[in-house]
C-alpha cells in the first residue's frame, strides 16, 4: 500500500503522548477567574466598541501572562495546566452574552429608529424600547427571560452537537481513517513550547531582582 511521505512526516510531527496527567489544579482555577473577570469583559467591550474582539490572542495572552507569573513566583505551569487554560480561554471568549448586549443596543439605536425597523424586531431578540430593564440596566428582568432562555437552549444544543456528533466524527476520522488535523498541532506545539519555557529555572541574581520588581 502506498504511503504518502509528506503525510507521514506530518503525522510524526506530534506523536501521541505515552501517559496522561491531571491538568485541573488551583493554578488553572486562578486562570479561570482571571479569564472570567478580566479577559472576557475586555473582549466583549472591544467587540462593542471597535466591532471586533481580541479573538484567539486572548488565549495566548492568558497563557504567556501566567507562565511569566509562575516564573517570578518560583513555580511552574505544567503542560497539562497550560492546555486547560488554553481551552478555558477559548471557551470564555465565545461568550453568548455579548450578543445580548448588541441586541439591546440595536433595538435602541437611532439608525434602527430612522429606518423604521424597531417595531419589527421581535421581543425574543431583545425587549422593546421603554422596557424597565433598560432603565435598570440589567439582564435580571422578566423582559429578558425569553431571549436568555433561547440563548441557553441554543448553547445546550450546540454542546450536544459538539460533544456528541463532533466527538463521534473525531473518533472516526482520527482512529479509523487516521486523518491528520491540519491546525491541531499549532495550538498543541504552542502550549508545549510555553511549558518548556516555564520549566526553565533561573538562578542568577538578576532574575531575583527582576522577580521582586527591581
Amino acid at each position: 500500500m502506498y504511503e504518502d511521505k509528506e503525510l507521514k512526516e506530518y503525522r510524526d510531527l506530534l506523536p501521541p503522548p505515552a501517559q496522561f496527567e491531571e491538568g485541573f489544579s488551583w493554578k488553572s482555577m486562578v486562570g479561570a477567574l482571571f479569564i472570567g473577570f478580566l479577559m472576557m469583559p475586555g473582549s466583549m467591550y472591544l467587540g462593542l466598541v471597535i466591532g471586533h474582539g481580541i479573538g484567539p490572542a486572548a488565549r495566548w495572552v492568558t497563557i504567556i501572562l501566567f507562565a511569566e507569573m509562575a516564573k517570578r513566583s518560583y513555580t511552574q505551569l505544567r503542560q497539562q495546566e497550560i492546555f486547560v487554560l488554553y481551552y478555558m480561554a477559548g471557551a470564555a471568549m465565545a461568550s453568548p452574552f455579548s450578543g445580548l448586549l448588541w441586541n439591546q443596543y440595536l433595538v435602541q439605536s437611532e439608525a434602527a429608529r430612522m429606518l423604521g425597523l424597531t417595531p419589527y424586531i421581535p421581543e425574543w431578540v431583545a425587549p422593546q424600547p421603554g422596557s424597565d430593564s433598560f432603565l435598570e440596566r440589567t439582564f435580571f428582568h422578566r423582559d429578558w427571560l425569553v431571549p436568555i432562555l433561547l440563548m441557553i437552549g441554543f448553547e445546550l444544543i450546540q454542546a450536544v452537537d459538539h460533544f456528541g456528533l463532533g466527538y463521534a466524527l473525531y473518533r472516526f476520522t482520527s482512529d479509523v481513517e487516521k486523518l491528520p488535523f491540519p491546525m491541531a498541532p499549532v495550538g498543541a506545539l504552542g502550549t508545549m513550547a510555553l511549558a518548556e519555557s516555564a520549566e526553565k529555572r533561573e538562578t542568577s541574581w538578576k532574575w531575583r531582582v527582576f522577580s521582586i520588581g527591581g
